[in-house]
């Protein structure tokens, strides 16, 4: 299914086949119209390098070199660039130095960031701030964070379209990612020597994007639930129905042993040269995988794990809840988010559009990478290693019932909280598709096994997860939505409930 990416042909793919196993289980379709599907607006932004020509005087800019364009919301227009001067103003300690509001209108900032940041700890953009008259922002000084993310910046960006949420005449700056070496040719100096207020030329011309809307769409089933008065009520289950989609071909073993060494966590490590030591381990595991095969040249990031393993474990809790005795008290509600990866636009246009009342979804257990988490992939990694996050941020009682549940069920799975703390670097209470439940008080439940070397890579396969852990996990949860469902009364939110329309904090 050629990696699942959101609005592609082989996440269309991958949905007829949920679509096919919902109707076979005779679950009851909740999508647009009377289906399963319901239709997301997804579209795809990608640079139109044709059209794309940025000058500074007599220097031309080449886009993907000299600097790195990036936009992470198209609703509003983009302020132009055509005609902005450039000017410095330091970095975040220099806010005092930096010039006034109407001085730096229409201007193109260069804002110097720190290059070990996890953010970007840009100025503030909002409308009545200093910066909120600028036609675009450039930062600087963030070189590896540009080569890590590289590939993610040439890659088109894929956008949900809301443009009702945005007032008439809002418009938005600019957002570039400018390598060090880019900033001589522009300011006649170096980066070190520049000062806040110091201007280089006029830019002409702008950065133009070319829009495609996609064919992406959540699936949507229901279980009515066996209680006349409960039914009206939903626990919901989620998980993302797409994954990475097709990248630049690498050889799959040559990468694996070299994640095993260098990046254990996939993705959640930063790409970096083998010490001398590490290639002597590398080289070692590679040796083992070559006498069992060849070379294989690999391009598809399939998602085993990340997610269909929870993609699976929903339909397998349908269909064991279909063929089970009684059924719940309450509903059940699944749904398979698309664009988790892109930026959770399918549960974010779920939540905002659901096609049952907002108020009825009582709890929402989301399940992302489920049949992980051994020794090798997680440090407290083993049999019964699972990671609980955000099960009490708005309701304690569901958090103590999940508890409960693993106890009384004999689940034999050992939680781990760590990822769940206030502030914690990974930020994974904000990175997947429960939160968009959350930020409007629905009490959520997020359960993975964690990451692993194979974390959005082209070696997530399904030879390499663990069958047992994953039946041992969904089996957990379905108990969970059981006794959810069950409740005499809805899970009490006793926690203050976030703006809906705020970002997520950790």
């Amino acid at each position: 299914m050629l990696g699942r990416r959101a609005g592609t042909i082989g996440n269309v793919r991958g949905n007829a086949y949920i679509v096919a196993e919902l109707t076979r289980l005779g679950l009851k379709p909740a999508g647009d119209a009377g289906g399963f599907l319901q239709r997301v607006p997804l579209t795809s932004y990608a640079v139109d390098s044709a059209r794309s020509t940025l000058k500074e005087g007599s220097t031309s800019l080449a886009a993907f070199h000299d600097y790195y364009p990036y936009q992470d919301s198209f609703d509003a227009p983009p302020r132009p660039l055509d005609g902005a001067q450039v000017v410095y103003i330091g970095t975040a300690a220099d806010s005092t130095a930096m010039p006034g509001r109407e001085a730096l209108k229409g201007k193109v900032v260069v804002f110097r960031s720190h290059p070990q940041a996890t953010s970007l700890g840009a100025p503030d953009l909002r409308p009545e701030a200093r910066l909120g008259l600028i036609a675009g922002i450039a930062f600087t000084d963030m070189d590896p964070i540009i080569e890590s993310y590289s590939r993610y910046l040439r890659s088109p960006r894929l956008v949900l379209r809301d443009t009702a949420s945005v007032p008439p005449g809002v418009t938005q700056p600019r957002l570039l990612f400018v390598p060090t070496a880019s900033i001589p040719p522009l300011f006649g100096k170096p980066l070190d020597q520049l000062h806040p207020g110091d201007t280089a030329g006029v830019i002409h011309g702008d950065v133009l994007y070319a829009p495609t809307d996609l064919a992406a769409a959540n699936v949507v089933g229901i279980i009515e639930g066996s209680d006349p008065r409960l039914r009206a009520e939903y626990v919901a289950l989620g998980a993302h129905n797409d994954a990475i989609g097709i990248v630049q071909p690498v050889d799959h073993d040559s990468l694996r042993a070299y994640n095993a060494v260098v990046r254990p966590r996939g993705d959640n490590d930063p790409v970096s040269d083998p010490t001398p030591d590490q290639r002597t381990r590398i080289k070692t595991i590679l040796d083992s995988l070559r006498k069992l095969r060849p070379a294989r040249m690999d391009s598809i990031v399939n998602g085993a794990d990340d997610d269909g393993s929870g993609s699976m474990g929903l339909l397998e809790i349908a269909e064991a809840t279909m063929k089970s005795g009684p059924r719940p008290k309450r509903s059940l509600l699944f749904v398979w988010h698309t664009g988790e990866e892109s930026g959770l636009q399918g549960s974010r246009w779920y939540s905002d559009h659901p096609t049952v009342p907002r108020d009825s979804i009582v709890t929402q257990l989301n399940i992302d990478m489920i049949a992980r988490g051994g020794p090798n992939d997680e440090k407290l990694g083993g049999p019964g290693y699972l990671q609980a996050i955000g099960t009490r941020r708005l309701s304690t009682e569901l958090g103590d019932l999940a508890e409960s549940v693993n106890k009384e069920g004999k689940h034999g799975l050992v939680f781990d909280y760590t990822y769940d703390a206030d502030g914690h670097p990974d930020n994974y209470y904000c990175r997947s598709d429960h939160y968009m439940y959350a930020r409007y008080g629905i009490p959520i439940a997020f359960f993975s096994t964690g990451g692993h070397r194979d974390y959005h890579q082209v070696t997530d396969e399904a030879q390499y997860l663990d069958y047992d852990k994953f039946a041992r996990v969904t089996s957990f949860v379905a108990d969970l939505a059981d006794h959810v469902a069950n409740l005499p009364s809805r899970p009490v939110v006793d926690k203050p409930k976030p703006d809906p329309q705020a970002p997520c904090k950790q």
